[in-house]
């Protein structure tokens, strides 16, 4: 803990914003050595800023944000190798029907926007509710499974990538609900399931060239392929930061094959959901 206030500003806004960054690291780690670390990074304020000034600072910052970075993504990889030695079968097969029931109401959520568009309904409303706040959370348990059931056969580079996509996408797509009144921020909504989505698809294309299932390796990438496909192309994400329409006159053609990858998407993660269902840990022994 700091004990006195700190009289120089620099200082003083260097110390808080460490604060606010030892939030990268799990929460137990947190609790265990946060206060010691925020003692330890003041001092080195103290004495750098005593002999460097604020060049000193600047060099001081510069190895202190490695490490931190390099600190927490080991903490929280040894966290998650935690997490997959406590996930039970059972855990993996209840996120099996996470993804099920999740792909589900994707569907409905995605379709509900087109139908809205269509009918000039509000029916937009219930995508914007469903996919930040229903669909997303149960993807990422579910990706969080599939990284568990099959990390180690995978490999660190496609696991890491999977996570960081499933975490980054489903804060994206909450943070444009929050951010939906400035400008198209509102987006974001719909861009946190790409993210995410574009993380499976490279999991999957791993899980293809590896084969850890004993059938069915295609169907990962195929359950994360298609609104990717969908969505980015689309330069949605114009919108966001230009302010301009990505398609000035959508015709039936590019409305009916958007439809279609969206239908596409969520039939082969359902299928995906229901051989992680199936495929638990018993059950490929007993095999």
């Amino acid at each position: 803990m700091i004990s006195k206030p700190i009289g120089n500003p620099i200082i003083a806004v260097s110390v808080r914003v460490y604060q606010t960054l030892l939030a990268a690291y799990p929460t137990k780690f947190q609790q265990e050595y946060g206060s010691h670390m925020l003692q330890v990074f003041r001092d080195c304020c103290l004495r750098t800023y005593r002999q460097s000034g604020t060049n000193g600072m600047v060099r001081l910052w510069a190895v202190t944000l490695f490490d931190l970075i390099q600190s927490a993504v080991s903490e929280h990889a040894h966290k998650e190798i935690e997490m997959k030695k406590e996930m039970k079968p059972e855990d993996i097969r209840m996120a099996g029907w996470g993804l099920m029931i999740g792909a589900a109401m994707f569907a409905i959520a995605m379709l509900a926007g087109y139908l809205g568009d269509a009918i000039n309904a509000d029916l937009w409303m219930w995508s914007s509710i469903l996919t930040p706040f229903i669909c997303m959370p149960l993807f990422l348990v579910g990706m969080l499974a599939l990284r568990s059931r099959y990390g180690e056969k995978v490999g660190e580079v496609a696991n890491n990538i999977l996570l960081i996509t499933a975490v980054l996408g489903t804060i994206t797509s909450v943070a444009g609900i929050f951010l939906a009144g400035i400008g198209e921020f509102w987006l974001l909504v719909f861009t946190g399931p790409a993210i995410l989505f574009t993380g499976l698809t490279f999991f999957g294309v791993t899980v293809l060239y590896k084969k850890p299932l004993a059938r069915w390796n295609g169907l990962p990438l195929l359950a994360g392929l298609w609104y990717p496909i969908f969505f980015f192309p689309q330069s949605q994400l114009s919108i966001l930061f230009t302010g301009e329409p990505y398609i000035e006159n959508v015709n039936t053609f590019s409305a009916t094959l958007s439809v279609a990858l969206i239908v596409l998407q969520c039939v082969t993660l359902f299928m995906q959901g229901y051989i992680l269902k199936s495929d638990v840990p018993q059950e490929m022994t007993a095999a």
